[in-house]
């Protein structure tokens, strides 16, 4: 770990932690521990237990209960609206994420040494210590085209950090604004970071910084979850690409899904592919709203 990164954190640039709580309060107390602390922490509950205000008291944290599940971009403004003071940095972290306070440290020095950058993650890893994927494609008609034959990365010009551990900066913050709250789960850090790079910004990642992702925390069920992402994936590209980009992405989504189901023997990979297919084939808004009802 570098002292010199250590050194160059500002001392003007006030931080807010903002985690968004669903359940799982082992795992957010874990990430509480974690972080220390060394900086101010909001919790916006929005699985309303008496544990997790429980977990927040313990771990010194604020504690926001919502009126009910609000979803995670709607969980964020709220803490943006009555938590932050207008400059100051702020991360979102993960309950299922590890990120110590010399790691936020580094994470805030790499922030600050570049003045057009508006986001960084650190790199993550699993809890075996391998490495996950942090840049990703920014979504488009174009990369879902390029993924049937696997090349999305290749003839991607825009790429987004994974919002796992994610530091706005505050500058930024004020241009950009708040989180897009048609997203309940998923696409909602794309978004903002896709207005960010609109306005100029920046977004990169932090090499020497590290957190520990476990990742799946939001949710027990996958199939749900991968209906929550597709349904994501359908708003951002409709409110960037229209419908005639949803519908190639749509089609080129499919495509790729194929094209992985065919290609793999593991059941796991062969099932996510299935559902995806699926997913896209039926239109993920209206199968998610379609399963919402009578709720």
């Amino acid at each position: 770990m570098s002292s010199a990164g250590l050194e160059k954190v500002p001392s003007d640039h006030p931080i807010l932690v903002v985690v968004v709580a669903y359940g799982s309060e082992e795992e957010l107390a874990e990430c509480l521990d974690a972080l220390g602390n060394a900086t101010r922490v909001v919790v916006i509950d929005n699985g309303h237990t008496e544990e997790a205000r429980q977990v927040c008291l313990a771990g010194g944290a604020d504690y926001v209960r919502t009126d009910s599940n609000i979803g995670f971009a709607a969980a964020v403004n709220v803490a943006l609206r009555t938590r932050r003071t207008a400059g100051s940095d702020v991360l979102l972290l993960n309950p299922d994420a590890r990120l110590g306070s010399e790691d936020l440290s580094l994470l805030r020095a790499g922030l600050h040494r570049s003045g057009d950058l508006a986001a960084v993650g650190p790199r993550l890893v699993n809890p075996d210590g391998s490495e996950q994927k942090v840049l990703w494609p920014i979504p488009s008609p174009w990369t879902a085209l390029a993924s049937v034959v696997g090349a999305a990365d290749a003839v991607s010009r825009r790429q987004f950090i994974s919002g796992a551990v994610l530091l706005l900066r505050g500058d930024a913050l004020d241009q950009v604004g708040l989180f897009d709250e048609q997203f309940f789960l998923y696409a909602e850090e794309t978004d903002w970071q896709l207005r960010a790079i609109q306005a100029g910004w920046r977004v990169a990642v932090v090499q020497d910084a590290v957190a520990v992702h476990v990742g799946g925390g939001t949710s027990a069920d996958p199939a749900r979850r991968q209906l929550l992402f597709d349904a994501s994936a359908e708003r951002f590209t409709r409110k960037w690409y229209g419908n005639f980009g949803w519908q190639v992405l749509r089609m080129a989504s499919i495509l790729a899904a194929l094209r992985r189901l065919v290609s793999t023997r593991d059941e796991d990979t062969r099932l996510t592919q299935r559902r995806a297919m699926m997913n896209f084939f039926r239109g993920p808004v209206a199968s998610l709203d379609a399963s919402k009802v009578g709720e």
